[in-house]
């Protein structure tokens, strides 16, 4: 008898095996079906280091999940990996980023009410496109713009910047301590040991978002010396072109087109409430009205 049972033991347990793996694999292809395709789908991203203070916020620790499973991943297991993202999946009227680790593990993001439809990345995950396009400035001149926030500008040093300030590009980090941007720094050289990062920008912003340095000498000797003043005191006087007053108190947060037989004419509005707005005219380029 014990002769048999050994016998079924050894007939039933490849079976019971091969029974689980199936399931298994079955189990994984259907949640791999329901996964559709975005705009970043195939994108190479880095779980990003964060601040202590993010590295303890709930929506981060309770955001991440397994594909198949509803239990949530602190996210210090994840950070620091290396993955492909997939696309979206949903599930109960809820929308998730798919992320594919480079050990084939699936975990799932549950979108904030902004990232929905594709709208933003989960600002902790980092695009290897973006930190790419980043290292080509190593080596390169910039001149700071926002140097009075911690979540654009970080010194670590006791050394003073100032905005318009040149400065050299040595390197690059990636790192989140707060907001909505990537998590993508360049290294300023400084005399210190310490370090001092500047948010990278991406693309120059002309409306709507404010570029944290410039590319190129936003204060041009061409310009002669009363304008230059004006612009480090952020002023704007009419006859102004359009980059002074960029230069001088920012880009403005929507611009309204117009034309007519008698002239080309944009307005700039600065602010978001409406006691709070203020109006720009500009003709052909220069500032008629303010």
């Amino acid at each position: 008898m014990e002769i048999i049972k050994k016998i079924q033991l050894i007939i039933l347990f490849p079976l019971f095996v091969i029974s689980f793996f199936s399931c298994s694999l079955i189990n994984q292809n259907k949640f791999a079906d329901l996964i559709i395709k975005n705009q970043w789908t195939g994108e190479n991203v880095f779980f990003s280091d964060v601040s202590s203070e993010i590295l303890k916020q709930k929506y981060l620790n309770r955001g991440w999940s397994k594909l198949n499973k509803d239990k949530s991943i602190p996210y210090f297991k994840l950070k620091k990996n290396k993955g492909v993202i997939l696309g979206n999946y949903y599930k109960d009227h809820i929308e998730y980023l798919v992320v594919q680790l480079d050990n084939g593990k699936k975990y799932k993001w549950k979108k904030n009410h902004w990232q929905v439809n594709d709208k933003a990345m989960p600002s902790h995950l980092c695009r290897l496109t973006v930190l790419d396009d980043a290292k080509k400035m190593i080596g390169e001149f910039i001149w700071l713009n926002t140097v009075s926030t911690d979540t654009v500008f970080i010194n670590n040093t006791d050394l003073r910047f100032n905005r318009f300030k040149k400065v050299k590009i040595i390197d690059t980090k990636v790192y989140q301590n707060g907001g909505r941007d990537w998590p993508v720094w360049l290294e300023i050289k400084s005399d210190d040991e310490n370090s001092v990062l500047i948010r990278y920008n991406g693309n120059k912003k002309t409306e709507g978002r404010q570029n944290n340095y410039f590319v190129n000498n936003p204060l041009p000797k061409i310009w002669g010396k009363d304008i230059i003043k004006k612009i480090i005191s952020g002023k704007i006087e009419n006859g102004m072109n359009e980059d002074q007053v960029r230069i001088s108190i920012g880009n403005p947060n929507v611009i309204n087109n117009t034309s007519s037989r008698h002239s080309v004419s944009e307005q700039w509005i600065y602010g978001n409430t409406i006691g709070g707005k203020k109006y720009l005219l500009f003709e052909y380029g220069k500032l008629v009205t303010m």
